[in-house]
């Protein structure tokens, strides 16, 4: 069985797991500059936003304002069956998404 870093709840209630081979293998590897697992859970738990993705309609989109760059960064951490798929930081909100919550 997978190892998972962590298992939160979004606003809505739905459970969402970070696997450790997810983190390590691909958030870590294409996106080094969001290595704090605490950053990517937070965006699940306390989302600016969360969206129903453009292109894949099993893809919820989470976005949170990047506490250490507010003006100009957020945090996009993509979800497929409640698993963590990639986070990176992003400028804005992706066109074509759908806002489904916000905060």
């Amino acid at each position: 069985m997978e190892a998972y870093l962590f298992t939160t709840t979004d606003p809505q209630g739905r459970t969402v797991n970070l696997t450790e081979s997810c983190f390590t293998f691909h958030i870590l590897d294409e996106h080094p500059d969001l290595s704090d697992v605490g950053e990517i859970e937070q965006t699940i738990k306390t989302p600016n936003y969360i969206a129903q993705d453009a292109i894949d309609n099993e893809r919820l989109v989470y976005y949170r304002t990047y506490r250490r760059r507010p003006q100009h960064w957020m945090i996009k951490v993509v979800v497929e069956k409640d698993e963590v798929i990639t986070a990176y930081r992003v400028k804005r909100l992706k066109q074509g998404e759908t806002i489904i919550w916000r905060r």
